[in-house]
């Protein structure tokens, strides 16, 4: 009888270090500032344009927002939504400067402040979202935690800690996939410790040398819906665009 429960136990012991095993893949060994700037790079471009989608779940009712998107490096773009709710609605984005533009009544709004917290168009991103640029490296501390697979991607696990005190979350924590250098998962969490967003990628394409998350799924966990998930089709890089693409007169026509 001992000797089966030896045997027993040592299979057991062997299954759950293959178990182990398959959870946590090998990868090349880099740190964590370095996997980012691979992540940077390969998410870096001149000039970008795109038709996008927003499903927004409210929990009882369904949003479905369309737009057109060209954007200049990541700190400058131009949006227009084009769903007959929103038509004619246009948002620009300069730098950490964000207007909207309401067609109704002709305004130009700066979003600023306490609205800056508020979900883009009842979304699960908020403005400060949609603000944020620059270097992770430059506003994190980046530590490389381990490694796992998810959706079947040998995945690096980073532990980010903020430091300086500009940033929109004292803490995130990134899957990145191992060989395409996207960021396939994403929790965002507050000072206290509690989770406040996550972010899932549900699909990447390649383009050319790039790969590229063109369908994202967002969730506000201080919200009650089912997230908002982030759609992209028709995406062009490197086109030239007119030199007063993301000016206040555009905005306002």
């Amino acid at each position: 009888m001992n000797r089966m429960l030896t045997i027993a136990a040592a299979l057991a012991a062997s299954s759950f270090l293959t178990v182990v095993a398959v959870a946590q893949p090998t990868l090349p060994s880099l740190s964590g500032e370095a996997i980012m700037n691979k992540v940077d790079s390969n998410a870096t471009y001149t000039t970008m344009a795109y038709t996008g989608t927003m499903e927004i779940d409210l929990g009882n009712r369904l949003l479905r927002k369309e737009m057109k998107v060209v954007a200049e490096g990541k700190d400058t773009s131009f949006v227009e939504f084009s769903n007959p709710e929103d038509r004619g609605v246009r948002y620009l984005k300069v730098d950490k400067d964000l207007w909207m533009y309401f067609p109704s009544e002709q305004e130009t709004v700066k979003i600023s402040g306490h609205l800056l917290k508020e979900g883009m168009m009842g979304s699960d991103v908020s403005y400060e979202d949609a603000l944020e640029s620059g270097a992770i490296s430059d506003k994190y501390d980046i530590s490389v935690v381990g490694t796992e697979l998810l959706d079947g991607r040998a995945c690096y696990v980073l532990d980010l800690k903020a430091k300086v005190r500009t940033v929109n979350y004292e803490r995130q924590k990134f899957w990145i996939d191992g060989e395409r250098f996207v960021v396939l998962k994403g929790e965002m969490y507050a000072k206290s410790g509690r989770l406040l967003k996550e972010s899932h990628a549900l699909s990447v394409k390649q383009f050319g040398a790039r790969w590229f998350a063109t369908e994202v799924r967002m969730e506000d966990k201080l919200k009650k819906g089912g997230g908002t998930v982030f759609k992209m089709k028709d995406i062009q890089f490197g086109m030239t665009l007119p030199e007063d693409m993301f000016s206040l007169r555009r905005l306002n026509r």
